[in-house]
């Protein structure tokens, strides 16, 4: 027997499947041709897995009848897609993936663009940030690291990426002064705290989901404004007196100055895929992205309040372009 939540998924599917027959004409004649999906990384990267899960269930669910094509377009940490989309101006067959590069690549190189010259389509997700330690560690919650007698090491992705970011955010809320070590990637960040060279790591959930499973490290809190279904007993920074949130989003954008009619399309396309059940099971739970999406409005505001976040803290990191 399937579950009410199953059920009601399948409900809301289908309704939004149904809201294509129910577009104005100028939707209607839209589209023309096929939709690309434009991945700003490789194969095998995150911009890429999330579109060619876009398109395989877009395809088998029958949301839409065009045909979907993914193309990557690496380089310049996005820069390369960010040109390729814009100069595709006023085309709707476009539909490319953004994550925080698409905010920190034009604050911090020169490319000649920044996030309002796109249109947003839609939100997906949002990767959240954990402060994790080592199994046996003397820190046991934030108030450790907090009264700590010494400035402590903190693990973390590149300078200026969220880790970073929200590591100074922690030392801002706490009031503390902690020294952040960049490491190239996640599998690096893990074996560095695993073999305490430093006292806690600022990292995503799936790179530690199998360490947090295994009891090699605990999580100490969890960087959204509320708890979520994926650490139900993890307490948010904010819940335990300490406001910081801070995570990468998930979403896509079309190029300027669309039509309506194909703006309106992509995003109900969008809307109708992030309702299905295999969204959650087949994307979201497997790569440990919580669900969070945001329709047009609500993301183009979200990324004009990221922007000013991520302007605000590479500022002071001294990564703002001249």
């Amino acid at each position: 027997m399937k579950s009410f939540q199953s059920v009601i998924q399948a409900a809301t599917v289908a309704a939004s499947i149904a809201c294509f027959a129910a577009l104005p004409v100028a939707a209607q004649d839209f589209p023309e041709r096929g939709i690309e999906f434009v991945a700003g990384y490789g194969p095998g990267g995150g911009h890429d897995t999330m579109l060619r899960s876009m398109a395989k269930i877009i395809v088998d669910k029958k949301i839409i009848d065009a045909n979907i094509n993914v193309v990557n377009k690496p380089g310049g940490s996005g820069a390369t897609s960010l040109g390729y989309l814009a100069s595709h101006e006023g085309d709707g067959h476009y539909l490319m993936a953004s994550t925080s590069s698409f905010i920190t690549t034009p604050l911090t190189a020169d490319v000649g663009l920044n996030y309002k010259d796109f249109t947003p389509i839609a939100r997906l997700g949002i990767d959240p940030t954990l402060l994790v330690v080592p199994k046996g560690s003397p820190i046991t919650s934030l108030d450790d690291i907090k009264n700590a007698d010494r400035v402590l090491n903190v693990a973390g992705g590149g300078r200026g990426q969220i880790e970073h970011i929200a590591t100074l955010m922690v030392g801002d809320a706490l009031g503390v002064e902690l020294n952040f070590i960049p490491f190239q990637g996640d599998g690096e960040v893990a074996t560095a705290l695993l073999s305490s060279q430093v006292d806690f790591a600022m990292i995503n959930p799936g790179a530690v989901s199998e360490f947090l499973d295994s009891g090699r490290m605990t999580a100490i809190a969890i960087s959204t404004e509320e708890r979520t279904e994926m650490f139900p007993d993890l307490p948010t920074f904010q819940e335990q007196g300490y406001d910081v949130v801070a995570s990468v989003f998930r979403g896509v954008v079309a190029a300027k100055n669309i039509p309506e009619g194909a703006k309106e399309y992509l995003s109900k396309m969008v809307e109708t895929l992030q309702a299905t059940s295999e969204w959650s099971d087949k994307y979201l739970e497997p790569n440990g992205i919580i669900p969070g999406y945001l329709g047009p409005d609500e993301f183009s505001a979200y990324l004009d309040e990221t922007n000013d976040i991520y302007t605000k803290m590479l500022k002071r990191l001294d990564l703002l372009k001249e």
